[in-house]
Formats: structure tokens, sequence, C-alpha cells
């Protein structure tokens, strides 16, 4: 069976493909770097590692593999991958739930890193460490006691929930199932977002993007939260109207915040977001964590077994008319 790894090179992927090929030693995997033509065409599957900023898998890509019969991206967001083409072709898709490769634990983690980071401004502390002219405040919000607005009750969300339980906190959230949510946090239906974060001192991003919530949080949502409040993105940088951050960082109304996403990845030295001592950038890192590299290789593996063996994934997303390969 030959596989291709198309992947964003980087530290996490390279070992990640390393890991593939032990896991999949059966088979031939080749490596598809972005922005590359592809390795072969003549693939049976295609993994994929690709964040939004690094490209989309498009319908001529997929028209050149006559062949390929399953598409796996081996993170948990799709949206750069034309489903409707790969159905339309009999490809089927599936992607790796957050929850099933440790994606969801270390990003929930990282997202109380940013919180506990922005609302003490950890990044201009640091540097004032190495620059005598910078001057920080010493004196930041604690997080104890605190209400906390959590946009998204999905698998990252749910998690967050449980590691903010030891401070103390009180927690509200949105959700298109506000029926489900964890007990002790107070959930609102997805089209309440402007009542939820007016009682939040903090708002953490971890809804799915999609073109319908382009700039779910812009000025007028920031406007509806409580003066001060305190913004986190580890959801996907399409969420946040950044330059209605700028503005909403300038005059106060945000106080701070924290993003490990960006519209626009990697971030330009220049870009406004990096001139504001409040705000808190990071370069898209928190998924990457050993739990979530054995994970995912684990998934990848199963996903590959169980359709080889002609049964369908539980993280199939399509359903192709007239797939190249039947599954059961």
């Amino acid at each position: 069976m030959k596989i291709a790894f198309l992947y964003g090179e980087n530290a996490f992927t390279v070992e990640l493909l390393r890991q593939l090929r032990i896991k999949l030693a059966g088979h031939e995997v080749l490596a598809w770097t972005a922005g590359k033509t592809a390795p072969a065409h003549d693939l049976d599957l295609l993994l994929v590692h690709l964040d939004p900023a690094m490209g989309r898998v498009e319908r001529a890509q997929l028209a050149d593999q006559p062949k390929l019969a399953l598409i796996h991206t081996v993170i948990t967001g799709y949206e750069n991958i034309d489903i409707n083409a790969a159905s339309d072709l009999g490809i089927w898709v599936s992607y790796s739930p957050s929850n099933l490769t440790g994606n969801a634990a270390s990003v929930a983690e990282y997202a109380l890193l940013l919180m506990l980071g922005a609302s003490r401004h950890l990044g201009e502390v640091l540097l004032s460490q190495r620059d005598d002219s910078v001057k920080p405040s010493f004196f930041y919000p604690a997080l104890s006691g605190k209400t906390v607005c959590i946009v998204g009750m999905g698998n990252i969300g749910r998690l967050l929930v449980d590691r903010l339980r030891p401070f103390g906190v009180r927690m509200v959230a949105t959700d298109e199932y506000p029926e489900n949510a964890p007990a002790g946090v107070t959930a609102y239906p997805a089209n309440r977002l402007s009542t939820a974060v007016a009682e939040a001192d903090y708002v953490v991003v971890c809804v799915r993007a999609s073109k319908e919530n382009e700039n779910l949080i812009d000025a007028a949502m920031m406007r509806a939260m409580k003066r001060g409040a305190i913004l986190v993105n580890i959801a996907r940088g399409s969420l946040v109207d950044e330059e209605a951050l700028i503005a909403a960082v300038k005059d106060g109304q945000i106080s701070a915040a924290g993003l490990d996403v960006l519209k626009n990845e990697p971030l330009d030295a220049k870009n406004p977001l990096l001139q504001l001592p409040q705000i808190l950038v990071t370069p898209h890192i928190a998924g990457p964590t050993d739990l979530n590299l054995s994970g995912t290789a684990d998934l990848s593996g199963l996903v590959v077994e169980q359709f080889l063996a002609g049964k369908k994934p539980i993280s199939i997303l399509n359903s192709p008319r007239s797939p190249r390969r039947a599954l059961a």
C-alpha cells in the first residue's frame, strides 16, 4: 500500500513521520512536504498535517490521484480539505478527534497557561529581565475567584473545565447543545454568546472554526464583554477580528489577550499584535506534545488498519456516493 504524508515541516511533523513509518511498517510511507509536487501519482492513502496557512488539498490534486481512496487528517482540523471534491471523486475523508490523540488535553493545558500568562503580562515581565527600560506594573489580576466564559464545549472546552476547577472560578459557556454542559457550568446556546461573555473576566475561544463563524469575536462582541476582560484564543485565528482586538486593547476594553492562533501564520515581526505588551502571542504550539505525538501515530495506524480491513473508521467525515473502496 502506497501512503503519502503531506505536512508542513517542523520538529513535530518530522518526528511524527518517523513514528508513522514505524507504525505502518508494512506499507510504503512517502514524505510530501507542503508546497511541493506529489511524490507519486498512484497513492492509495493520504495522511495530512496541514494548518490552514500551509495551503489546501484541492480538487485538482485529488483528481491527479486515480487510486486514492482515503484522506486522513492527523490533526483535528479539516477545513483545508476540499471534502466536497473528495466525495465527488469517491474518496473517503477522515479526521483525528482531539480526545483520541491527546491533542485536547495538550491544548486545554496550554489554554490555562495563556490565561495566566496573559493576565500576568508574562511577555512584558520576561522582557523586563533583559531590558531595563521595560517597567512592568507588578500588579495583576489573580485567576482565583473570577468568572471564565468558555466558547465551545467540545473536547478541549470540557477538559479545560476540569483543569479550571481547582482555581475556584465560576464557569459559563456557550455551545450548540448547552444542556450537555458539565456539572457546575452555566451554559447558553451558541446564539447567546453576547450574554455569556458579559459575565466573564476571561473569555476562552475553543469552538471549531467555520466560514459561518469567521470573526465571531468582533468589535461588537468585545464591547459586550466586561470592561477589562481577558481574551484567549486557542482555536483558530479566523475566529477573532485582530484589528478590533488591537483597538479594544488600546482602549482598555480588553485588558490582556493570549493568542496561540492567528489569521496569518507565521506572524510578521512588524505585526501590531506584537507591539502591545498586553498581548501574549505564541506560534501555534498548544497541541504539539509527547502525548499528542504518540496518540496521533496510534490513531493514524488504527484508521489505516480499519480502512484496509474494509471497516468504516469512527472518524469518517463524508459519504461518497460511489466510493473507490467500499466500507462496511
